[in-house]
């Protein structure tokens, strides 16, 4: 459990709800439903107005939006984002905007193979405004997913969440605020709020693909804007969260997400720890998850 002040004087509290893996198809509302009763159960409590927060790819797995990049076949464009990622941005764009000195070395030792069809993949499916971005394009996601897949963001994030919130209502007679987020970022730029998502609530900018990103950099070299963390795809259920500020809902959606118990974030720290750019279902399965997490705002 973790609590923060914030300046509007609130206690935030985020609680990690911990679930078992769920397989391609299978239902995360059933799962979610299950797991909050469990922690009922173990005498926490849960109230109308709280925030319920869950991880697109819990959603993503359930619907099997996955796509096979091994299947891919790289073309021009392909090529063309790959050796931008690995020069333009790892020897030049990268330390001119100010990204962290790991992820630029991370940049510059990229896998050819492997990024080329992910490249290939984020062109297919977004578009190539966001294979342009060097690395999280579009959403897109190669961590925590079986094999060669690749995860792609739900495909109605604001339809999911509905479900879930009506599922509660009917399983567990609690009227939550449903949000569903994306590690991916959202970025300050003076007053307005970007992602380099191709999604995201309103009040975020998005759609923009690699300039997303661009901008939220220049934000943070001009002492304008900067990170502001994992980015809300969708809000739905109990409007008690209108009377937040976009800033507070941002807060809570990059509390939720730095409050889920550890797992590999990045591919990097994947390969470091496996040791291959793959995982199975098993390895998957052995570690621990909490795609939820119950925010309150007191």
């Amino acid at each position: 459990m973790e609590i923060v002040l914030i300046r509007e004087k609130m206690e935030i509290t985020a609680t990690p709800i911990r679930t078992r893996y769920i397989d391609r198809n299978e239902d995360f509302v059933s799962e979610s439903i299950n797991s909050l009763k469990k922690k009922i159960k173990e005498g926490f409590e849960i109230k109308n107005g709280d925030f319920l927060v869950v991880s697109e790819k819990f959603i993503a797995t359930s619907e099997d939006n996955f796509v096979d990049e091994s299947l891919a076949n790289p073309k021009f464009w392909a090529y063309f984002t790959y050796y931008l990622s690995k020069y333009g941005w790892g020897y030049v764009l990268g330390p001119l905007l100010g990204t962290r000195k790991d992820r630029v070395k991370n940049l510059r030792k990229m896998p050819k193979t492997e990024t080329l069809k992910h490249k290939q993949i984020v062109i297919e499916n977004v578009g190539l405004i966001y294979a342009l971005k060097p690395a999280s394009e579009g959403g897109i996601d190669l961590t925590n997913v079986p094999g060669t897949y690749a995860s792609l963001l739900p495909k109605n994030p604001e339809n999911s969440a509905k479900k879930l919130h009506k599922k509660i209502k009917e399983e567990l007679n609690l009227d939550l605020t449903v949000m569903v987020i994306d590690t991916d970022a959202t970025y300050r730029f003076f007053n307005w709020y970007v992602t380099a998502l191709p999604i995201a609530i309103d009040g975020i900018i998005s759609k923009i693909g690699v300039f997303g990103y661009i901008l939220g950099k220049f934000g943070k070299r001009l002492n304008q804007g900067g990170l502001c963390g994992a980015t809300p795809l969708a809000i739905v259920g109990n409007e008690n969260y209108k009377k937040y500020p976009l800033k507070t809902l941002l807060y809570i959606a990059n509390l939720s997400d730095t409050s889920q118990v550890p797992y590999t974030k990045s591919i990097h720290d994947l390969m470091k720890k496996y040791n291959t750019f793959e995982i199975t279902v098993d390895v998957l399965k052995e570690m621990e998850h909490s795609p939820l997490v119950i925010v309150k705002c007191e």
